[in-house]
């Protein structure tokens, strides 16, 4: 029965991300905003003209990671970076007017997904994820609780965002500090 819960898991999460691909095919790179050019879009919403040192660690990219995504957006003409007027080292986002207008979906598509459960259901899997979770973060030890500080010193530094840290406590999107972009390797030694 393990091998096919945790068949039907990967299942699932292939699902998810299928109808992620097919929303951002359907609505390109800004309505997604769990992801790339539509998670930073989000963000600037809430906060703009926000340091891209303080956007990288908001999001938990690399600062080449980020650029490489501003650079496609400021092709789009839907940002702008420049100095700030109290340190020329520092480099402020902003949205223009395009960035400001572009519109993002209120609620994501993956809000339909858990339709078919109940309340009640939902309320029981979600019982059920969290041991789940809690089982693989006491499995992989200090590297889960490490990420639950990090988003403890971004609420702090950046206050809940309107909703934006969710109420898991991860940013959408924001992952658990594991695969190659993260900040561990998979063998679990920092970078």
């Amino acid at each position: 029965m393990t091998s096919e819960l945790y068949e039907k898991l990967t299942q699932l999460q292939w699902l998810l991300n299928k109808q992620q691909i097919r929303a951002w095919a359907v609505n390109g790179p800004m309505a997604d905003t769990t992801r790339g050019q539509g998670r930073i879009l989000a963000v600037l919403k809430l906060r703009d003209g926000i340091s891209t040192k303080d956007l990288s660690y908001l999001l938990g990219l690399s600062i080449s990671s980020l650029n490489e995504l501003l650079s496609k957006m400021e092709k789009g003409g839907y940002v702008t970076r420049e100095p700030s007027a109290q340190d020329k080292r520092v480099m402020l986002v902003k949205l223009t007017e395009k960035g400001r207008c572009e519109r993002q979906p209120e609620t994501s598509d993956f809000n339909d997904v858990f339709s078919c459960l109940s309340d009640e259901e939902q309320n029981v899997f979600s019982e059920y994820l969290d041991r789940i979770i809690a089982a693989l973060h006491e499995r992989f030890g200090a590297q889960g609780d490490e990420m639950l500080e990090k988003v403890a010193a971004l609420r702090e530094r950046f206050g809940n965002m309107g909703g934006f840290f969710g109420g898991r406590g991860f940013p959408h999107g924001m992952h658990t500090g594991f695969g190659p972009d993260r900040s561990y390797r998979r063998d679990g030694d920092e970078r």
